[in-house]
């Protein structure tokens, strides 16, 4: 099994933040808030509920992982929200740009992967996994 995994630290800070944010906040509702009120207790499991998507990246979401095991193809991007599988012998033809990675299928359909964000290095490392994994 080979493996492709790229943390983009920017959002990361961002959302860890948020996350720190929302339990804070949390507190200071415990301390200021009446805990007779049904609004409260909603409030509370709210914003934890929100600080805890936060610190864990949006659950995982934001990490972009390209992984090959036995002929198949697996991507986990931060815009695809499930998991592509795509078995290589039915790639056709991978095609990069500045902007995105496009993968295109032997029955036509084309894979998108947005790279504009990544770093020239891990836009490089991108490219290098698939030429590797693939052939193309």
């Amino acid at each position: 099994m080979k493996q492709l995994v790229l943390r983009n630290s920017l959002y990361e800070r961002i959302y860890r933040s948020l996350g720190i944010v929302c339990l804070i906040m949390v507190i200071i509702i415990i301390i200021t808030g009446d805990k007779n009120e049904w609004s409260f207790w909603i409030q509370i499991v709210a914003m934890l509920l929100l600080g805890l998507a936060f610190l864990s990246l949006n659950f995982g979401t934001l990490v972009n992982r390209l992984t090959v095991e036995k002929g198949v193809l697996t991507i986990r991007w931060y815009t695809k929200p499930m998991r592509i599988i795509l078995p290589i012998h039915e790639i056709d033809e991978i095609l990069a740009d500045e902007n995105f990675v496009r993968i295109v299928m032997k029955n036509g359909r084309i894979i998108r992967l947005p790279t504009g964000m990544l770093e020239f290095e891990e836009k490089r490392a991108v490219r290098k996994f698939l030429k590797e994994t693939t052939g193309f």
